[in-house]
């Protein structure tokens, strides 16, 4: 068996699991955002506080189903690459 999918199934590769530097891009963003909220929260009540983090909590769910959907398209894609450069060969 291939050692990528015996990886793949013993869980020592997790595709949505990735580590950052937090002085790149993604992590400054990370701290703007993470600064913002604790801003925003200060000035809020708890109702207020609570409408927020229903808010953030659906955005990431559907920020979580929208990377998990490129993700499989990206990899349906490469399939299909592979898939035709094989037969070419």
């Amino acid at each position: 068996m291939s050692q990528i999918l015996k990886d793949l199934y013993y869980g020592n590769i997790s595709p949505c699991e990735k580590s950052f530097d937090r002085n790149s891009e993604y992590g400054k963003e990370l701290k703007t955002v993470s600064e913002t909220e604790e801003k925003l929260l200060s000035l809020l009540n708890e109702a207020e506080k609570e409408l927020l983090q229903a808010f953030s909590d659906a955005h990431g769910n559907m920020s979580r189903i929208a990377i998990a959907d490129g993700f499989i398209d990206g990899f349906c894609l490469g399939m299909m690459i592979a898939t035709e450069v094989m037969q070419k060969q």
